[in-house]
């Protein structure tokens, strides 16, 4: 049997053009978090990161509130990556007075 793939909702989440359009689209609707929030994450987070200067990498940061939470939090020094031009360049622009938040372009 031939399963007719057009039908099918299939997004290439692997696809920077796929992130930046949405992005773009979704520039309105403020932050997402894919996961859980901060707060839902502090305890276990707080295991594991040992002092506030504890380096942070945040993969696939996207326009999440986590990293910005994590600053009030204490912590010192966060490095957000993704592959969307579209979301660092509003990360950038929204923590360019946060040093304590870097935001990388992973092309």
């Amino acid at each position: 049997m031939h399963r007719d793939s057009s039908s099918c909702n299939s997004y290439n989440y692997g696809d920077a053009m796929y992130w930046d359009a949405r992005y773009v689209k979704e520039a309105e609707t403020g932050n997402f978090d894919w996961y859980q929030r901060y707060p839902a994450l502090r305890p276990f987070l707080s295991m594991h990161l040992t002092s506030p200067s504890s380096r942070v990498l945040m993969v696939g940061c996207g326009n999440a509130l986590m990293s910005e939470d994590m600053v009030k939090d204490g912590y010192e020094d966060i490095v957000n990556i993704d592959i969307s031009s579209v979301a660092i360049d509003m990360m950038k622009r929204k923590y360019q007075y946060m040093p304590q938040l870097k935001c990388i372009l992973n092309p």
